[in-house]
């Protein structure tokens, strides 16, 4: 029974390519900002997820896997954190969000301005 549940955790870490939906929360009660998002794309598709401000959601463009996304994000630096990061164009409104690769990096709530985020995987897609 050991071997067969270590055998299932190393196939489902060996599948790095799946996406990961997250319902996202203000923990301060009197903004009450929630949202969900998906970050990772899946074994077909790349996925860059972000906040658009303009539409006030969570917003998302995909592109094959392994191909070039149809519109060339812009890359910056960013002073913060030091990191190169991308920006992509919302479908509904054309403007830019800032892409999101990891769940940490949504920090601080897009209503109220606090560190008061918190995320909860569930989902996992592929």
């Amino acid at each position: 029974m050991r071997l067969l549940c270590f055998s299932l955790l190393l196939s489902m870490l060996g599948s790095a390519s799946a996406g990961t939906g997250y319902a996202v929360r203000c923990e301060d009660a009197k903004c009450g900002f929630t949202t969900s998002i998906g970050i990772g794309g899946g074994r077909m598709f790349e996925e860059a997820s972000g906040y658009c401000t303009k539409c006030a959601k969570s917003v998302s463009v995909t592109w094959p896997r392994g191909e070039k996304p149809k519109a060339a994000p812009t890359r910056f630096w960013d002073a913060i954190t030091g990191r190169v990061r991308e920006l992509f164009r919302c479908k509904t409104c054309q403007e830019p969000f800032v892409r999101i690769v990891q769940i940490e990096e949504l920090k601080h709530c897009p209503k109220c301005g606090k560190a008061s985020l918190k995320a909860k995987r569930t989902v996992m897609y592929d």
